[in-house]
Protein backbone atom coordinates (compact mmCIF):
# COMPACT_ATOMS: atom_id res chain seq x y z
CA UNK A 1 0.00 0.00 0.00
CA UNK A 2 1.33 3.62 -0.44
CA UNK A 3 2.26 6.03 1.62
CA UNK A 4 3.07 9.30 2.05
CA UNK A 5 6.35 9.37 0.16
CA UNK A 6 5.03 7.27 -2.50
CA UNK A 7 3.05 10.14 -3.74
CA UNK A 8 4.53 12.39 -6.04
CA UNK A 9 4.63 15.86 -4.56
CA UNK A 10 2.42 17.29 -7.27
CA UNK A 11 -0.40 15.24 -5.97
CA UNK A 12 -0.07 15.99 -2.35
CA UNK A 13 -1.72 19.60 -2.87
CA UNK A 14 -4.59 20.07 -0.62
CA UNK A 15 -7.97 18.35 -2.01
CA UNK A 16 -10.84 20.71 -2.03
CA UNK A 17 -14.44 19.07 -0.31
CA UNK A 18 -15.57 18.40 -3.32
CA UNK A 19 -12.76 16.28 -4.29
CA UNK A 20 -12.75 14.34 -0.70
CA UNK A 21 -16.63 14.14 -1.46
CA UNK A 22 -16.43 12.39 -4.32
CA UNK A 23 -13.89 9.38 -3.30
CA UNK A 24 -16.29 9.02 -0.23
CA UNK A 25 -18.95 8.81 -2.85
CA UNK A 26 -17.02 6.27 -4.64
CA UNK A 27 -15.78 4.28 -2.00
CA UNK A 28 -19.38 3.75 -0.26
CA UNK A 29 -20.23 2.57 -3.49
CA UNK A 30 -17.65 -0.60 -3.35
CA UNK A 31 -18.12 -0.86 -0.14
CA UNK A 32 -21.92 -1.91 -0.65
CA UNK A 33 -20.79 -4.16 -3.31
CA UNK A 34 -18.37 -6.06 -1.72
CA UNK A 35 -21.25 -5.96 1.40
CA UNK A 36 -24.08 -8.00 -0.89
CA UNK A 37 -21.30 -9.89 -2.75
CA UNK A 38 -21.22 -8.00 -5.82
CA UNK A 39 -18.37 -8.02 -7.97
CA UNK A 40 -16.31 -4.66 -8.45
CA UNK A 41 -12.91 -3.39 -9.52
CA UNK A 42 -11.21 -1.20 -7.48
CA UNK A 43 -9.06 0.09 -10.67
CA UNK A 44 -11.18 0.55 -12.44
CA UNK A 45 -13.26 2.68 -10.13
CA UNK A 46 -9.44 4.72 -9.67
CA UNK A 47 -9.35 5.20 -13.61
CA UNK A 48 -13.16 6.82 -14.19
CA UNK A 49 -12.18 9.00 -10.82
CA UNK A 50 -8.87 10.00 -12.40
CA UNK A 51 -10.62 11.29 -15.63
CA UNK A 52 -13.55 13.04 -14.51
CA UNK A 53 -13.86 14.29 -11.08
CA UNK A 54 -10.13 13.60 -9.57
CA UNK A 55 -8.17 15.07 -13.06
CA UNK A 56 -4.85 15.56 -11.94
CA UNK A 57 -4.41 13.11 -9.19
CA UNK A 58 -2.59 10.18 -9.44
CA UNK A 59 -3.45 6.16 -9.01
CA UNK A 60 -1.63 5.97 -5.71
CA UNK A 61 -2.69 9.36 -4.39
CA UNK A 62 -6.36 7.91 -4.89
CA UNK A 63 -5.76 4.62 -3.48
CA UNK A 64 -3.91 6.60 -0.60
CA UNK A 65 -7.26 8.44 0.04
CA UNK A 66 -9.43 5.52 0.14
CA UNK A 67 -6.80 4.16 2.82
CA UNK A 68 -7.95 7.65 4.52
CA UNK A 69 -11.79 6.16 4.65
CA UNK A 70 -10.95 2.67 5.89
CA UNK A 71 -9.29 4.48 8.78
CA UNK A 72 -12.03 6.91 9.27
CA UNK A 73 -14.47 3.42 9.00
CA UNK A 74 -12.20 1.60 11.64
CA UNK A 75 -12.71 4.73 14.01
CA UNK A 76 -16.43 4.58 13.55
CA UNK A 77 -15.80 0.53 14.03
CA UNK A 78 -17.71 0.38 10.89
CA UNK A 79 -16.48 -2.22 8.35
CA UNK A 80 -14.11 -1.02 5.39
CA UNK A 81 -12.99 -2.56 2.47
CA UNK A 82 -10.46 -5.39 2.64
CA UNK A 83 -8.62 -4.23 -0.16
CA UNK A 84 -8.03 -0.83 1.09
CA UNK A 85 -6.17 -1.36 4.57
CA UNK A 86 -6.94 1.85 6.94
CA UNK A 87 -3.74 3.79 6.59
CA UNK A 88 -1.52 4.60 9.49
CA UNK A 89 -0.18 7.64 10.80
CA UNK A 90 -2.69 10.01 9.18
CA UNK A 91 -3.34 13.28 11.04
CA UNK A 92 -6.73 13.68 13.10
CA UNK A 93 -7.54 16.19 11.33
CA UNK A 94 -7.97 14.69 8.04
CA UNK A 95 -9.78 11.81 10.14
CA UNK A 96 -12.05 13.94 11.46
CA UNK A 97 -12.74 15.37 7.85
CA UNK A 98 -12.88 11.95 6.27
CA UNK A 99 -15.63 10.97 9.32
CA UNK A 100 -17.57 13.88 8.61
CA UNK A 101 -17.70 13.48 4.88
CA UNK A 102 -18.86 9.88 5.69
CA UNK A 103 -21.74 11.11 8.25
CA UNK A 104 -22.75 13.44 5.60
CA UNK A 105 -23.49 10.73 3.26
CA UNK A 106 -25.92 7.54 3.92
CA UNK A 107 -23.98 5.24 6.06
CA UNK A 108 -27.45 3.74 7.81
CA UNK A 109 -26.20 0.67 6.23
CA UNK A 110 -23.32 0.34 7.90
CA UNK A 111 -24.38 0.76 11.68
CA UNK A 112 -25.96 -2.76 11.78
CA UNK A 113 -22.65 -3.82 11.82
CA UNK A 114 -21.08 -1.70 14.80
CA UNK A 115 -20.47 -4.07 18.23
CA UNK A 116 -22.70 -3.05 21.37
CA UNK A 117 -22.92 -4.65 24.68
CA UNK A 118 -26.62 -3.64 24.88
CA UNK A 119 -28.40 -6.72 24.06
CA UNK A 120 -31.70 -5.27 22.68
CA UNK A 121 -29.67 -3.71 20.20
CA UNK A 122 -27.44 -6.36 19.43
CA UNK A 123 -30.17 -8.75 18.97
CA UNK A 124 -31.76 -6.23 16.66
CA UNK A 125 -28.38 -5.82 14.46
CA UNK A 126 -27.79 -9.46 14.44
CA UNK A 127 -31.79 -9.73 13.19
CA UNK A 128 -30.92 -7.15 10.37
CA UNK A 129 -27.80 -8.87 9.17
CA UNK A 130 -29.58 -12.63 9.00
CA UNK A 131 -32.09 -10.99 6.60
CA UNK A 132 -29.61 -9.61 4.12
CA UNK A 133 -29.12 -11.56 1.04
CA UNK A 134 -25.61 -11.99 1.77
CA UNK A 135 -23.23 -11.80 4.20
CA UNK A 136 -19.93 -11.86 4.49
CA UNK A 137 -17.30 -13.81 6.82
CA UNK A 138 -16.45 -10.96 9.23
CA UNK A 139 -12.94 -10.23 11.17
CA UNK A 140 -14.72 -9.98 14.50
CA UNK A 141 -12.64 -8.55 17.57
CA UNK A 142 -10.12 -10.63 19.01
CA UNK A 143 -9.62 -8.87 22.16
CA UNK A 144 -13.12 -7.40 22.76
CA UNK A 145 -13.57 -4.73 25.10
CA UNK A 146 -15.38 -5.15 28.25
CA UNK A 147 -18.80 -3.06 28.79
CA UNK A 148 -19.00 -2.83 33.13
CA UNK A 149 -22.86 -1.54 33.67
CA UNK A 150 -24.85 -2.09 36.92
CA UNK A 151 -27.44 -4.85 36.86
CA UNK A 152 -30.50 -5.59 39.22
CA UNK A 153 -31.39 -9.01 40.55
CA UNK A 154 -34.63 -9.93 42.09
CA UNK A 155 -34.32 -12.11 45.49
CA UNK A 156 -35.33 -15.76 44.53
CA UNK A 157 -37.08 -18.42 47.10
CA UNK A 158 -34.68 -21.18 46.67
CA UNK A 159 -37.31 -23.71 47.27
CA UNK A 160 -39.39 -22.78 44.76
CA UNK A 161 -36.71 -23.35 42.21
CA UNK A 162 -36.49 -26.68 43.41
CA UNK A 163 -39.75 -27.55 43.80
CA UNK A 164 -40.77 -26.82 40.57
CA UNK A 165 -37.86 -28.95 39.02
CA UNK A 166 -38.54 -31.47 41.21
CA UNK A 167 -41.88 -31.53 40.43
CA UNK A 168 -40.97 -31.66 36.96
CA UNK A 169 -39.27 -34.52 37.40
CA UNK A 170 -36.25 -34.00 34.62
CA UNK A 171 -39.26 -33.80 31.87
CA UNK A 172 -40.14 -30.11 30.47
CA UNK A 173 -43.39 -29.37 31.40
CA UNK A 174 -43.65 -27.09 27.78
CA UNK A 175 -42.76 -29.78 25.08
CA UNK A 176 -42.81 -32.75 27.34
CA UNK A 177 -39.78 -34.26 26.18
CA UNK A 178 -36.86 -34.84 28.62
CA UNK A 179 -34.15 -32.40 29.85
CA UNK A 180 -31.59 -32.15 27.07
CA UNK A 181 -28.60 -33.38 29.47
CA UNK A 182 -27.79 -33.84 33.25
CA UNK A 183 -26.13 -30.79 34.77
CA UNK A 184 -22.89 -30.61 36.92
CA UNK A 185 -24.95 -31.36 39.78
CA UNK A 186 -25.89 -34.41 38.21
CA UNK A 187 -29.30 -33.70 37.87
CA UNK A 188 -31.72 -33.61 34.60
CA UNK A 189 -30.86 -29.69 33.29
CA UNK A 190 -34.31 -27.60 33.03
CA UNK A 191 -34.70 -23.78 34.00
CA UNK A 192 -37.56 -22.59 35.93
CA UNK A 193 -39.31 -20.09 34.11
CA UNK A 194 -41.54 -17.30 35.40
CA UNK A 195 -44.90 -17.29 32.91
CA UNK A 196 -45.51 -13.91 34.14
CA UNK A 197 -42.14 -11.90 34.34
CA UNK A 198 -40.94 -10.85 37.63
CA UNK A 199 -39.89 -7.88 35.83
CA UNK A 200 -43.69 -6.93 35.23
CA UNK A 201 -44.48 -7.80 38.86
CA UNK A 202 -45.24 -11.31 38.15
CA UNK A 203 -44.87 -13.57 41.63
CA UNK A 204 -42.30 -16.19 42.70
CA UNK A 205 -43.92 -18.94 43.21
CA UNK A 206 -45.07 -22.29 42.00
CA UNK A 207 -48.36 -20.98 40.65
CA UNK A 208 -46.58 -18.79 38.38
CA UNK A 209 -43.24 -21.09 37.20
CA UNK A 210 -42.45 -24.19 34.80
CA UNK A 211 -39.77 -25.79 34.32
CA UNK A 212 -38.71 -25.76 30.73
CA UNK A 213 -35.57 -27.03 28.55
CA UNK A 214 -33.66 -23.91 26.95
CA UNK A 215 -35.66 -24.49 23.56
CA UNK A 216 -38.89 -23.34 25.73
CA UNK A 217 -37.67 -21.21 27.75
CA UNK A 218 -36.50 -19.00 25.06
CA UNK A 219 -39.71 -19.79 22.89
CA UNK A 220 -41.18 -17.84 25.48
CA UNK A 221 -39.01 -15.14 25.33
CA UNK A 222 -38.04 -14.82 21.39
CA UNK A 223 -40.56 -16.70 19.27
CA UNK A 224 -43.42 -15.03 17.35
CA UNK A 225 -45.95 -17.16 18.81
CA UNK A 226 -44.96 -16.85 22.40
CA UNK A 227 -48.34 -15.67 23.61
CA UNK A 228 -49.84 -18.52 22.39
CA UNK A 229 -47.72 -20.89 23.97
CA UNK A 230 -47.50 -19.15 27.04
CA UNK A 231 -51.84 -19.88 26.76
CA UNK A 232 -51.11 -23.44 26.30
CA UNK A 233 -48.94 -23.68 29.61
CA UNK A 234 -51.61 -22.13 31.36
CA UNK A 235 -54.09 -24.33 30.03
CA UNK A 236 -51.60 -27.59 30.53
CA UNK A 237 -50.56 -27.48 33.58
CA UNK A 238 -53.69 -27.18 36.18
CA UNK A 239 -50.90 -25.46 39.16
CA UNK A 240 -50.54 -22.13 36.97
CA UNK A 241 -52.66 -19.12 38.14
CA UNK A 242 -52.83 -16.26 35.82
CA UNK A 243 -51.84 -13.41 36.85
CA UNK A 244 -52.72 -9.65 36.29
CA UNK A 245 -48.96 -7.92 34.21
CA UNK A 246 -47.88 -4.31 34.96
CA UNK A 247 -45.32 -2.39 33.23
CA UNK A 248 -41.82 -4.03 32.84
CA UNK A 249 -39.13 -2.45 35.10
CA UNK A 250 -36.60 -0.57 33.06
CA UNK A 251 -33.47 -2.47 32.87
CA UNK A 252 -34.22 -5.40 34.25
CA UNK A 253 -35.64 -7.56 31.07
CA UNK A 254 -33.16 -7.47 28.77
CA UNK A 255 -31.96 -10.70 27.79
CA UNK A 256 -32.46 -14.27 28.82
CA UNK A 257 -30.62 -15.18 32.14
CA UNK A 258 -32.43 -18.54 33.91
CA UNK A 259 -31.79 -17.16 37.06
CA UNK A 260 -34.23 -14.08 36.97
CA UNK A 261 -37.10 -15.08 34.53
Amino acid sequence: MPSLTDIPAASTSSWSDAELMSAVQAYLGMLRSELKGEAYNKAQVNRELRKSLLVGRTKASVEFRMQNISAALYELKMPYIAGYLPARNIGSSVKEKMVELLKQNDIEFLTAYVPTADMNALSAKVTSLRQQTYLKMPPGSAHPHLAVKTTSSYVRDPAVKAWVLKTAEGICEGCDRPAPFVGNDGLPYLEVHHVMPLASHGSDTPTNAVALCPNCHRRCHYANDSDEFKLRLYEKIPRLKLEVPEPIDAGTYESINPEQT
